[in-house]
């Protein structure tokens, strides 16, 4: 009955100092996947803004690459215009020309005589008023052809000024635009800014969940150990405490049994502390053991291949492991097999897609990590080669 108890006690011991509290640790770990999460969907929401704000970019250069166009052929229309009005002022000074030398002409004393002798050779008042007329007619015909050319050139004056005034519109738009796309540049800036800060952000926290894990493991398996140990010492005491049992009632078994019972009684004790041995050693043997042509602005982002869980070989099956120049694009936006030239990372082929990549974003594939790490995500303005 003693011997029962014992062992009773030890396994209750065993079951006390098996308890490992890692409550005090899980809060710790659950406030860093906390705060992980809320900055993940903090990142989110910006990437989302970051893609909202680089297609107003890519519409505002459109915008002002067509007033460009306007400029220049309006600068080109200015351009003739006032080659036309120095080709009319000429041609208006040449007749204003003509028209003094007839008028000089007119005045010499042989033309007047000759148009007094052509008004008395008239045979009639009739024929009088026609000769007259006729010489009217002649000497008026110089200043209607002067004053058709200055017509002609006060028109084209008004043209240039109307072209110059439209000129003057389109610069004020394009300085309007050229403001705007300023601010949208900020803007992306500003977004790229705070998305890099939450980036390392949460690559703190990412540290500093895998080092409480650490700690956690650690303190486990150095609490484990320390209850194994109790578990050890509990065993030895019960296993010390049970001999010294069965010592002491073999002892009060031999003194009261007589001198002439059969040596195969006598021995029972000796199989009772064979059988507390073969019992504790049972019990020993089955404790628990210890338990990564065209411009257009983007958002483009380093990744490599050698990240644990990613697959060697694109969407168009292309094996990163021997062809490492791959972008993965949205093919809404850059159709796949595209040549493109990215600064700072040289040309590469659109040969790859991802669920995260929506709009104007790309990733730019790198054969390590830590090129990768180093690319990090910037803001960057890619031309398409084909």
């Amino acid at each position: 009955m003693k011997i029962g108890k014992l062992v009773i006690s030890s396994m209750m011991a065993f079951l006390l100092v098996s308890v490992i509290p890692t409550t005090a640790f899980a809060s710790t770990l659950d406030e860093i996947q906390s705060q992980q999460q809320a900055k993940q969907e903090e990142m989110a929401k910006l990437d989302g803004e970051v893609n909202q704000t680089l297609v107003k970019v890519n519409e505002k250069n459109s915008e002002l690459e067509k007033l460009k166009e306007k400029i220049e052929e309006k600068k080109g229309t200015i351009e003739k215009t006032t080659t036309e009005i120095k080709e009319q002022e000429e041609v208006v000074a040449a007749r204003v020309e003509q028209a003094k030398e007839r008028l000089q002409t007119i005045q010499t004393s042989e033309v007047n005589q000759n148009v007094i002798v052509s008004l008395f050779e008239s045979e009639s008042v009739s024929d009088l008023f026609n000769r007259a007329y006729v010489l009217a007619t002649l000497q008026s015909a110089g200043n209607d052809q002067v004053n058709l050319a200055e017509k002609e050139q006060m028109k084209l004056a008004d043209l240039k000024e109307k072209l110059n005034d439209e000129a003057v519109a389109l610069e004020s738009q394009t300085e309007t635009a050229e403001k705007q796309k300023a601010d949208l540049d900020k803007q992306v800036a500003t977004l790229q800014k705070t998305m890099d800060e939450n980036q390392d952000i949460l690559n703190q926290l990412d540290k500093e969940k895998r080092a409480e894990e650490t700690r956690l493991a650690e303190a486990k398996k150095a609490e484990e150990a320390a209850a194994a140990e109790k578990v050890k010492a509990a065993q030895a005491s019960a296993k010390a405490e049970k001999e010294k049992a069965v010592q002491i009632a073999a002892a009060q078994e031999k003194e009261t049994v007589e001198a002439a019972e059969k040596p195969a009684e006598k021995t029972k004790p000796a199989a009772s502390t064979n059988s507390a041995k073969s019992e504790t050693a049972t019990q020993t043997e089955q404790q628990p053991a210890p338990a990564t042509g065209k411009t257009l602005v983007v958002s483009a982002t380093g990744y490599s291949t050698a990240e644990a869980g990613l697959s060697t070989h694109t969407a168009t099956g292309i094996d990163l492991t021997k062809n490492p120049r791959v972008i993965a694009v949205d093919p809404r936006v850059i159709p796949l097999g595209t040549m493109i030239e990215v600064p700072g990372y040289g040309v590469a082929i659109a040969g790859d897609t991802g669920g995260a990549i929506k709009g104007n974003k790309i990733d730019v594939h790198f054969s390590s990590v830590a090129e990768a790490n180093a690319w990090g995500r910037k803001t960057v303005t890619i031309k398409l080669l084909n």
